[in-house]
């Protein structure tokens, strides 16, 4: 890097930080990052410096603007994709850098051998960061527009190499690299001075660090598709990812930060971290492992949902209550013709056959999802169709598990209703279970599976919507049942969320019958103007006019 000799050639807002820091003979990073912000730079005043046709292995453009001696001033260069390695900052002891775009900024804490993330979160542009001795950080840009950032690091006492000997934090490989130069992912040997032991990461920051380090690797390989052991390096590095080993990781910082009992978080800085890393790595497996494995997004979470949602709701109160309302209606279950709506996987209707008596081939289960429907067609005959399209059918019992018309909008679900209605032979029934407008509640945001083998992450939240309530659900599923470690982002999930009494008189608007309604788990019955219910999921149980 050539420094600039004459800072009277600089743009003025530079000239003057120059001055004002040589004017100071204490300066702190605190003091550093005022004199920044007051100097005014903008973006336009480091275009000179750019550097956005650095070589893709570097991860930043690097350019020296001066060299004060007892400080430096460089410029960064950051295109689309662009990550520093985690590093601190060599000799500097005061300092701040101005980020010009919308940078991801992260921060790391090195404690008794362990480095773990304190904060990783967006910077709006124009942003002045302080930079002390003890930073560890990391910047990047995951934008979609490149950008400069200026950056001031001093040290008293010397009069060059102010950032030399920083460390690199190379969690994949467990080591530091202490460099002199830029603080890439991929530093070339002669860039290395030495190597030492890196401090052993927490899940969520050696899973970030993996995930960048294959990020580079996967840009280099799109650059240069001949560049040497591209590809290996690829699949070594996606191995190290996937190992089972990190399993262990996960569950020891889950240990201590979820409610046994009831599967809540107790540490929720630590749950939106962790969330925004398992997106981040979910986002890299999907494009290099998952699409190219079975060319459906959502075929991964059909196979797991048995494990994590089906049997579980099967054991804890679907069969109960389905024998129940068996035995409450008096269900000729060997002669009664059963329309499953949104069947899934066709864990229930498979109990249905099994245990209850339907037969096989007077039950038909219907789903929307072709995954779904994929998995289900190995137990029960099922087919990918929606409600509204089965007009004019006719079925003895029209079923609907697991709150399925809640996913619909409320213009959907009362069409939904109205069509079951019509489907609904006259005398014949609606079984089906339902959740509370309360039931976040009691919604975990960790759920193991039965087999122990997944990890579901789930983050509810209450919303409005055009004057309705909903609950929004964001559902990551950390799975080994394949052998290695896979994270899968199953996306943003709304169910809208009535109160009991006006659903009840939804249906006794569609079927112009009684309509009952139980708490789904003690299966007590609720009163006409019952909002909830104990359990927060209900049973009801609607009978068509004849």
């Amino acid at each position: 890097m050539d420094a600039v000799v004459n800072k009277h050639s600089l743009p003025f807002a530079i000239q003057d930080l120059i001055r004002a820091l040589e004017a100071e003979t204490d300066l702190t990073p605190r003091l550093a990052q005022e004199l920044l912000i007051k100097a005014g730079l903008k973006e336009e005043d480091l275009k000179p410096w750019a550097d956005f046709d650095h070589p893709v292995a570097d991860g930043y453009g690097r350019k020296m603007v001066y060299d004060g001696g007892c400080f430096e001033m460089m410029c960064m260069s950051w295109n689309l994709g662009d990550f520093s390695g985690i590093h601190d900052h060599g000799y500097t002891q005061w300092g701040a850098v101005q980020i010009f775009g919308p940078a991801e900024h992260a921060v790391f804490m090195v404690c008794d051998g362990e480095i773990t993330t304190l904060s990783r979160a967006p910077v709006q542009p124009g942003t002045a960061v302080a930079v002390g001795n003890q930073l560890i950080h990391q910047m990047g840009n995951p934008s979609n527009t490149r950008f400069l950032t200026f950056h001031l690091y001093g040290c008293y006492g010397r009069n060059h190499g102010i950032t030399a000997d920083a460390r690199v934090y190379d969690l994949v490989e467990s080591t530091i690299k202490r460099t002199d130069g830029g603080v890439f992912y991929l530093l070339a040997e002669n860039q290395i001075k030495k190597r030492e032991p890196a401090p052993e990461p927490d899940f969520l920051t050696g899973l970030r660090d993996q995930v960048e380090m294959i990020r580079r690797l996967d840009r280099i390989r799109r650059a240069d598709t001949t560049a040497p052991g591209i590809e290996d390096k690829i699949s070594e590095r996606m191995g190290q990812m996937t190992a089972l080993e990190n399993w262990g990781r996960l569950e020891a910082d889950l240990r201590g930060r979820v409610n046994a009992a009831t599967g809540h978080m107790t540490d929720m800085g630590y749950w939106n971290l962790l969330r925004q890393e398992l997106i981040s790595a979910a986002s890299l497996q999907k494009r290099l492992l998952i699409e190219e494995e079975s060319g459906d997004p959502f075929f991964t979470y059909a196979e797991l949902y048995d494990d994590v949602v089906g049997q579980p709701c099967l054991e804890e109160f679907i069969a109960a209550y389905l024998r129940f309302a068996v035995k409450r209606y008096a269900i000729d279950t060997a002669h009664t013709r059963v329309l499953s709506i949104g069947c899934g996987t066709g864990l229930v209707e498979e109990f249905m056959i099994r245990e209850l008596g339907i037969s096989a081939d007077r039950l038909l289960g219907i789903d929307k999802s072709e995954a779904m429907v994929k998995v289900a067609s190995r137990r029960i005959a099922a087919r990918s169709e929606d409600i509204l399209s089965l007009r004019g059918q006719e079925w003895d019992m029209t079923y609907c598990g697991l709150n399925v018309f809640q996913y619909l909008s409320p213009d959907q679900c009362e069409e939904a209703l109205r069509v079951t209605a019509e489907i609904t032979r006259p005398g014949g029934l609606f079984v089906g279970d339902f959740i509370t407008p309360d039931h976040v509640r009691v919604y975990p945001h960790v759920i193991r599976s039965k087999s122990g083998n997944v990890i579901s992450l789930r983050n509810p939240e209450l919303i409005e919507q055009g004057n309705f309530t909903f609950q929004r659900s964001e559902i990551l599923n950390v799975s080994r049942q394949s052998g290695r470690m896979l994270i899968t982002n199953e996306g943003k999930h709304l169910r809208f969320l009535p109160p009991v009494w006006r659903l009840r008189q939804k249906f006794e608007e569609a079927f112009r019958g009684p309509v009952d309604i139980y708490d789904a788990v003690s299966l007590q019955p609720l009163g006409p103007k019952a909002d909830t219910c104990p359990s927060t999921r209900y049973l009801l149980v609607a009978q068509k006019e004849g």
